[in-house]
């Protein structure tokens, strides 16, 4: 077999030293490999889950709170619509109390103002019927006269 292993080294150029420190070379890069693996990157795997763990956490902790502000917004923004609504109903209860104390003032003048201008009207009636009788008084009165001026006139001629 020894034969045999050095054919085959001879065959590929190498020799029996040359197959040993492959031999060793392998046996050291597999012991690198491992302790690498147990101190170097076993380690960086665990920190790099945990930072991950850690980001789809915050994430999720993210995601619930955005879906609590749409919900506070959307509570927000129907207790603003609540609010307008009763704002307008309000405000137009207040519009018709408004109109109907300004049409009950509105008639009272208007009542008031026919009323002054029936006293009106009945007390210039009463003026005109006593000036009437005044000037048909005056012009009995003033007849009277001319009619005994005219008499005297023509009893003295």
């Amino acid at each position: 077999m020894n034969g045999t292993l050095h054919d085959v080294l001879a065959a590929i150029s190498l020799t029996e030293t040359d197959a040993l420190m492959i031999l060793v070379g392998s046996g050291l890069i597999f012991t690198l490999y491992k302790s690498l693996q147990t101190l170097v990157f076993q380690p960086l795997l665990e920190h790099v889950e945990y930072r991950e763990t850690v980001t789809e956490g915050a994430l999720f902790t993210a995601e619930q709170m955005r879906e609590k502000a749409v919900a506070l917004r959307a509570r927000y923004d129907q207790g603003i619509f609540q609010a307008r609504v009763e704002g307008n109903r309000t405000r137009t209860e207040i519009i018709a109390e408004a109109k109907g104390q300004a049409a009950q003032i509105v008639s009272a003048a208007e009542a008031e103002a026919a009323a002054d201008l029936k006293a009106g009207r009945t007390t210039i009636a009463e003026q005109l019927s006593q000036a009437k009788h005044g000037a048909e008084k005056e012009a009995t009165a003033l007849a009277a006269t001319f009619a005994s001026q005219v008499d005297a006139q023509l009893s003295t001629q």
